[in-house]
């Protein structure tokens, strides 16, 4: 299967390879795109048997509508445990990185040897202020911030499943838009969704508008998204969490001089999302009953630190936190 790409091809390595990191990849692969994965765990069976997705129709990815299952071969890709087995005489055009935030000191490491002079970097990573890491890495000219409005899980079997969404929001690390464009014009010529919002940052607290209440309370009551918001109390809670992310993020924004503001209305609209999901598991719940290392400093504890920092009561965020500690997971 193949899509009819947009733009140029260009190479690409992704670096971490779980079921966000293969997702995408496989519709950049689709779109004709040379694919490059560095990957830890999933290294094996990808060599083995390539990228298998198992995809829910939805109009945010092409693809979805008319293949219920992907299938990118494992000859149509380069896998490799270490960035130096990835290096040749081709500069690479784009690295995506998709890693848990848990390894973000290791992030430097894996991505400084795929640079050449002309490589941008888009960070996928969950949670506030990791593209500040790679400005200051890298530079801040060559990284982007992507955020990715989609439910995926990794099967036990190394295969990944598509549940829902599959939209992206992106942005350049110094808004600026004719660089902007360059990732947008990628992404939508692999039949991927884009919002383009003025602001990487108010791009971010958008996202933790469902992050920190879904992430969280699923990661809390160690239940599935059904089981926050089915439950009266949990759903009042999930909405108080995302309302209380308005108001620190609009407060985040205006300090760092930016004039947007994410209105109420988007709180509601993340529990609407959230009703449509089913039982869908996110990925600090998975996590978290894996026995593996938890995305809780960016996710969690970085909003807290600038609601402090700005002076922003945030007692559904303390109380989120607190029972974190309390189940020994902070």
């Amino acid at each position: 299967m193949t899509n009819e790409s947009t733009s140029e091809s260009s190479r690409i390595t992704v670096v971490g390879c779980g079921a966000i990191g293969q997702f995408y990849a496989a519709q950049l692969s689709l779109a004709g795109h040379e694919l490059r994965l560095l990957a830890r765990r999933d290294a094996p069976s990808i060599a083995l048997r390539g990228i298998v997705v198992h995809q829910t129709p939805t109009p945010k990815v092409k693809s979805s509508l008319s293949h219920p299952l992907v299938h990118i071969a494992p000859e149509r890709l380069v896998v490799a445990t270490a960035p130096e087995q990835l290096i040749d005489d081709h500069e690479l055009d784009w690295v995506f990185v998709a890693l848990k935030t848990t390894a973000l000191l290791q992030a430097r490491a894996l991505v400084a040897p795929l640079l050449g002079k002309k490589t941008r970097v888009a960070v996928m990573c969950n949670g506030l202020g990791v593209e500040e890491h790679f400005a200051e890495w890298f530079g801040p000219a060559r990284v982007f911030g992507l955020i990715c409005f989609v439910g995926v899980n990794r099967d036990d079997d190394g295969t990944i499943r598509h549940i829902a969404f599959g939209h992206v929001s992106l942005g350049h690390f110094q808004d600026n838009e004719h660089e902007r464009q360059r990732l947008q014009q990628l992404l939508e010529g692999a039949g991927i969704e884009c919002e383009c919002p003025e602001s990487l940052l108010e791009a971010r607290w958008r996202k933790l508008g469902w992050n920190l209440p879904y992430n969280g309370l699923c990661l809390l009551y160690d239940c599935t998204t059904d089981g926050v918001v089915t439950d009266p109390e949990r759903r009042a809670f999930a909405l108080e969490l995302s309302r209380e992310s308005i108001q620190i993020g609009n407060l985040d924004l205006a300090a760092h001089g930016i004039a947007l503001r994410i209105e109420d209305a988007w709180a509601g609209l993340q529990l609407a999302r959230t009703d449509t999901m089913g039982a869908y598991a996110p990925s600090t719940l998975l996590d978290a009953r894996a026995g593996r290392a938890l995305e809780l400093d960016m996710m969690f504890l970085e909003p807290a630190r600038r609601a402090a920092r700005l002076g922003a009561p945030a007692p559904a965020l303390a109380r989120l936190i607190q029972g974190l500690r309390e189940r020994g997971l902070v």
